[in-house]
């Protein structure tokens, strides 16, 4: 049996002082702007909960990883609002 794509979602402070959550998956590419690390975490992690299978990933300014967890869920029908 193959495996799904593993969705990627990128938590990362821009030079202005935005946070940005980047998704990036098999069938979507999308880009959200927070004005707080709280708003942007809370984001990530709302929808990787909502995706069958997920990573979120904290990056730093120079695209290092800093923080990482895979989210990996059998009931993922409930959709983010």
């Amino acid at each position: 049996m193959a495996q799904e794509a593993r969705a990627l979602l990128s938590v990362v402070l821009s030079r202005d002082g935005v946070w940005s959550v980047n998704e990036r998956g098999p069938s979507r590419v999308s880009v959200a702007y927070f004005p707080s690390k709280w708003g942007a975490m809370r984001h990530a992690v709302r929808v990787a909960k909502a995706k069958r299978r997920c990573r979120v990933a904290v990056l730093e300014r120079g695209g290092e990883v800093r923080l990482a967890r895979d989210y990996d869920n059998d009931s993922a029908g409930v959709e983010t609002p």
